[in-house]
Parts: C-alpha cells; sequence; structure tokens
C-alpha cells in the first residue's frame, strides 16, 4: 500500500513562495474545501493523525462513504 506518511522529515516554505504569512483556508460557495477540513482536522487534534488518515478522511467525507465503506475505500484509495 503506498503511504503519504513522511517520518524523521523537515518540511520546509520554498524560498521561491509569495506568500508573506499564511491564511486560514476559507470555505467556498458555503462548502466546507479540502483545505478548509484538512485544516480544521489538524486544528483540533493536533499530532492526532498522520497524514494518511487526514487525506482519506477528507476524501471519504467529500464522497459521504459510510462506515461499511471505510476499509474497503480506504485500500482502493491508497492502492
Amino acid at each position: 500500500m503506498h503511504t503519504t506518511n513522511y517520518i524523521n522529515t523537515f518540511i520546509a516554505v520554498a524560498d521561491d513562495c509569495p506568500a508573506s504569512s499564511a491564511e486560514i483556508p476559507v470555505m467556498k460557495g458555503g462548502k466546507a474545501t479540502a483545505a478548509t477540513l484538512q485544516f480544521e482536522m489538524i486544528k483540533k487534534n493536533p499530532y492526532k493523525y498522520d497524514s494518511d488518515s487526514i487525506l482519506f478522511n477528507v476524501y471519504a467525507s467529500k464522497n459521504e462513504l459510510t462506515k461499511s465503506e471505510l476499509k474497503k475505500e480506504r485500500e482502493k484509495f491508497f492502492s
């Protein structure tokens, strides 16, 4: 199974990044974006989730997966 997790890795902002400060992601059209959902998960649960869990949980939420579908869909998602 593929993974998106980084272990013992420092991730820094690129030297050529044009942003001068961070911004909290906003909803668009009254709906939460993937960035909004990811930000809220991390903000409410610091250090609880790994990258795989955050990406898959957002995918599951956006696609309205049922609890019984989660295991099979997670395997497909990371295949």
